[in-house]
């Protein structure tokens, strides 16, 4: 034993590293490489994540992500109401005004 603990890879925990150093290229690689190993797409909690990078990084496309996530978030909720995506809706408007913690 070299007592030298090596974590085993995993790409949700290479995601989730990469959205919090606010590396979107290297985020989107490994959410598409969990994408394709899970069959389907990635938790929406991951793919919230992708945001505030996007609207840092790639604002142009801000908006169709976002719209994308939201009509997510309809589709897999139980009970969604209007109340309740209108107030996601309004909280992702708010993210490009947002400064961003890592943003290049």
């Amino acid at each position: 034993m070299l007592g030298v603990s090596q974590s085993p890879y995993g790409p949700v925990r290479e995601l989730e590293g990469a959205i919090a150093r606010g590396e979107l290229d290297f985020a989107l690689a490994h959410a598409h490489e969990v994408a394709r190993e899970r069959r389907g797409p990635i938790e929406l909690e991951l793919a919230l994540g992708l945001l505030p990078l996007t609207a840092s990084q790639q604002p142009d496309a801000y908006d169709a992500w976002a719209l994308r996530w939201l009509v997510r978030w309809i589709r897999e909720s139980r009970g969604p109401t209007i109340a309740t995506a209108a107030e996601l809706a309004a909280g992702l408007a708010e993210i490009p005004a947002e400064p961003q913690a890592g943003s290049r």
